[in-house]
């Protein structure tokens, strides 16, 4: 019996690992799509994102594997087929040109009191800057907006081209009904990358659009937000409209970061981190509140976990002595996470015996892993 439960476990395994190395494609193209009645069209998209391996992830096949998803165009082209049929081109429009910070589709098993159906929920986040000409002819951003919508059914995966599309049509849609541009307009620079020089400097408080943004200095004034403690988290509410804010990359108080995992949790709150090196640091995250596999799948299997190719494997294979809460490391210039759990802490310290002995005296907390990792690295 036990070699049969074996032999069961190596199979879902395989067929796990397998459903990995697909991706679902997704197509934006829709004949049902009808042009909106505004004064602008789309003349420039940029790829502001810092993941551009794909666009989330969704269920799939008969074991409701999770797999990649990605547009079956790249993003860019996928995006201006859309807006050229939404808000086509005219000589009596005037010109913007748009930056897509976050573009996004996640699913989730639907929380009802009669889940028999096995319903799931499906959902669209995108975030967008809005980019306008001025006087002066350098373009400068106006503008960012949210939009997240979500759907929930049995088979909510062939949903998300709509989902994306009513995200999209939402966003500009809020633009249109707006009085609330940024008072002072954040200069646009279509080819800009990311200031290394800048990586070991103290992050200025204030609000951070893009992850580039905080490399290269520019950011909206604090003084129009209220940070506010929430949970194990931290909002931004916006003073002028009382909105609790969504989209922005991150934000910094001037002492700490404070980081927006959204993608990747269940919570919609802001993560607050220490800056260790070229790394945020956050102290601790509640393993309940993150999808690994969406971590694993986003970053193409290369998340840092320890002892495993499946993080399913890797965290509900290791019984109590495995922590709730863990710390996590994010590479600041990637974003690529690493989940400091026992066993990677162990493999870490393979080549420096006296810390792993140090480290196998503790109670193993993420207060002792963050020591521990401070002291590997000199921090």
């Amino acid at each position: 019996m036990k070699k049969i439960a074996i032999g069961f476990c190596f199979f879902f395994c395989a067929i796990s690992f397998a459903q990995e190395k697909k991706v679902h494609l997704i197509s934006l193209a829709n004949e049902k799509n009808t042009a909106i009645d505004c004064d602008f069209y789309i003349e420039k998209i940029y790829d502001g994102r810092q993941v551009k391996e794909n666009i989330g992830t969704v269920y799939v096949s008969l074991f409701n594997s999770k797999v990649s998803a990605n547009f079956e165009k790249p993003l860019t082209d996928e995006l201006q087929s859309l807006l050229a049929v939404l808000y086509p081109k005219k000589e009596s429009k005037r010109a913007i040109s748009i930056r897509i910070n976050e573009l996004y589709v996640t699913e989730s098993s639907a929380d009802t009191d009669n889940n028999f159906k096995k319903m799931q929920t499906g959902s669209a986040t995108i975030v967008l800057d809005i980019i306008e000409k001025k006087e002066d002819g350098l373009e400068y951003i106006t503008g960012t907006f949210f939009s997240s919508k979500e759907d929930s059914r049995s088979d909510v995966t062939k949903k998300h081209a709509q989902l994306i599309t009513t995200a999209i049509k939402n966003s500009f849609a809020n633009y249109m009904n707006t009085q609330n541009t940024y008072k002072i307009a954040i200069p646009f620079v279509s080819e800009e990358s990311v200031n290394l020089d800048s990586i070991n400097t103290e992050i200025k408080a204030g609000v951070y659009l893009n992850y580039k943004d905080v490399f290269n200095g520019k950011f909206l004034s604090l003084e129009d937000y209220t940070i506010t403690k929430y949970k194990e988290g931290f909002c931004l509410l916006n003073n002028a409209t009382g909105r609790v804010e969504n989209g922005f990359y991150g934000f910094s108080d001037g002492n700490n970061f404070y980081i927006n995992l959204f993608q990747f949790s269940t919570v919609k709150f802001y993560l607050k981190t220490e800056i260790l090196g070229v790394n945020y640091f956050i102290n601790e995250v509640e393993e309940r509140n993150l999808d690994f596999n969406s971590f694993y799948l986003a970053y193409g299997g290369m998340v840092a976990m320890g002892g495993g190719l499946l993080p399913v494997l890797i965290f509900s294979g290791s019984g109590s002595s495995e922590p709730q809460r863990i710390p996590l490391v994010i590479e600041r210039t990637t974003g690529m996470p690493t989940f400091l759990t026992d066993k990677y802490v162990i493999n870490m310290l393979e080549s420096n015996p006296v810390l792993l002995k140090e480290y196998k005296k503790t109670k193993r907390t993420p207060a002792d892993k963050k020591m521990i990792y401070k002291k590997f690295y000199n921090l």
